[in-house]
């Protein structure tokens, strides 16, 4: 729902009220615009809150960390999805979901890929490389080593073959049909690439095989063995990280030297990043590009890339990017770019991420970049017991009664839906403030409501969370003004939105 507010119909409206809603946030961060212009639905600045798209419809603090193995002795690398089973890696050993090693005979700490294949001699396998090392598997306890393969540091099936790159600048190589351990000398492809641009990454997309580059992403097509093509080259943007390539209903992305790229066709590019989360993009250390990772998060909806901020070396900031929230306010083309949310805290400082589906349920693991670190189920109200401290701001509201209208509210209601008994705090930025003017703190308490009952009584059919509402006066003048919500509680509290009502002191 847009801001709505009075306007002023001449110069002497002394009195006349006014009430601006903002119970639509789920615009997201918008930080390439003054806080004046950004639409009334965006935020201004947020941090570990993320749209409700399956309850309330406004903001829910981000999911915790439930620790899931016992701890490692080294960081954790990569998470995979097998056919035999689930697996994590460190840099030597590959392990199940619970942390006990099913082969320790790892040497290489360079960042792993995985692949499941349909081998027509060895059955269904689950398929590892690292650029030193090829292992597989077809009960998810005893590996061996794939027989003949080069030593990839990407692969990827697509069609009847297992394709390879990163053994030879701009080679790709494929097995033949449904036989991993059997590579023609005549199966290959070499894309001419600068000094500068090697392959980065495999993933198959819809009829082709997208072969990502430093500058660069080509497309393999075809499903004879002897009759591979290269009909698509796009020299417009590259990729910086293969565990950073994503594909879902939506369409490709990937980390690229530039931010966030979607590629809803695998042809188009857009950057939605640079479009609404500029200054987010400035601040990252760009010297780890290669070292970020991502997920479609199918619980969700949405992309999540975990980046690092600053001089950090740790993966310490997760990007949640929402494709699918079409922004109605929005107008012209800014509209199909989606919503961003940015996290931090205990529960983004995270080396490696997949999605494992367990009894029919997608769940989302994290492993730590710790030495002594573990593997995470991304859910829960917290990180491991720590509060994850939330909090959104909204846009500098003028613009419908004007920068000179003088005003004063009567009374600002703080909207939430409460899970026990948080605490949250509401901040105002009067006028050109950048520092929060009036603070007050607010203690929330979970109210029940009674389901389908004629009357009140102890047959009560059933309970449930009912919206809490908190009130707060404000003295302060202003012709400019700016909300903030922070909850640092050990609760998952969903935030419905603010409502200001107040009257104009003068025109």
């Amino acid at each position: 729902m847009p801001t709505q507010i009075v306007r002023l119909r001449g110069r002497n409206e002394e009195g006349m009220p006014y009430r601006s809603d903002f119970l639509d946030l789920r615009g997201g961060l918008n930080n390439a615009k003054s806080d004046e212009l950004i639409l009334p639905n965006e935020l201004s600045d947020v941090s570990n809150y993320l749209p409700d798209i399956h309850k309330s419809g406004g903001l829910i603090k981000r999911n915790g960390l439930t620790a899931k193995s016992t701890p490692q002795s080294e960081a954790i690398t990569s998470v995979f999805d097998g056919v035999a089973d689930n697996y994590f890696t460190t840099s030597t050993s590959i392990r199940d979901l619970a942390g006990t090693s099913v082969d320790g005979s790892l040497t290489s700490s360079t960042g792993p890929d995985w692949a499941r294949f349909d081998d027509t001699n060895l059955g269904n396998i689950d398929i590892f490389v690292n650029g030193a090392e090829e292992r597989r598997s077809a009960n998810g306890t005893t590996w061996a080593n794939v027989s003949n393969m080069p030593n990839f540091k990407y692969i990827e099936p697509f069609n009847r073959f297992l394709f390879g790159a990163g053994h030879d600048k701009g080679r790709v190589r494929w097995s033949n049909p449904e036989d991993v351990e059997t590579w023609d000398a005549d199966n290959e492809i070499i894309i001419t690439l600068d000094a500068e641009n090697d392959i980065t990454g495999l993933m198959s997309f819809r009829n082709n095989l997208v072969i990502f580059a430093e500058r660069s992403f080509h497309h393999i097509a075809g499903f004879d063995e002897k009759r591979m093509t290269l009909p698509f080259s796009s020299y417009e943007i590259g990729c910086t990280s293969h565990r950073s390539i994503v594909k879902c209903r939506h369409g490709l992305f990937w980390w690229s030297d530039q931010g966030l790229i979607w590629s809803p066709d695998g042809f188009n590019v857009f950057n939605p990043s640079l479009v609404k989360i500029p200054d987010t993009i400035r601040s990252l250390n760009k010297g780890q590009y290669t070292n970020v990772h991502g997920i479609w998060n199918p619980n969700l909806e949405c992309i999540q890339m975990y980046v690092h901020q600053g001089t950090s070396t740790t993966q310490d900031l997760m990007i949640s990017y929402y494709p699918g929230e079409i922004n109605s306010q929005s107008v012209g083309s800014e509209s199909r770019f989606g919503s961003f949310w940015v996290s931090r805290g205990d529960g983004v400082t995270m080396g490696a991420s997949g999605v494992v589906k367990e009894s029919g349920e997608n769940k989302i693991y994290i492993g730590s970049a710790a030495a002594a670190g573990k593997l995470f189920e991304q859910t829960g109200d917290d990180d491991v017991g720590s509060p994850i401290a939330a909090y959104f701001e909204t846009q500098r509201e003028s613009a419908k009664l004007g920068e000179e209208a003088l005003k004063r509210s009567r009374r600002i209601t703080a909207l939430f839906i409460a899970s026990g008994v948080p605490k949250a705090t509401y901040g105002a930025y009067i006028d050109d403030s950048l520092s929060i003017s009036e603070s007050f703190d607010l203690s929330l308490t979970e109210a029940a409501f009674v389901l389908d009952v004629s009357k009140l009584d102890v047959t009560a059919l059933g309970i449930g969370t009912a919206p809490t509402r908190e009130e707060i006066g404000m003295r302060r003048r202003f012709r400019k003004i700016k909300h903030r919500i922070s909850d640092t509680s050990q609760f998952n509290t969903r935030s419905r939105g603010i409502i200001n009502k107040g009257f104009v002191l003068n025109a």
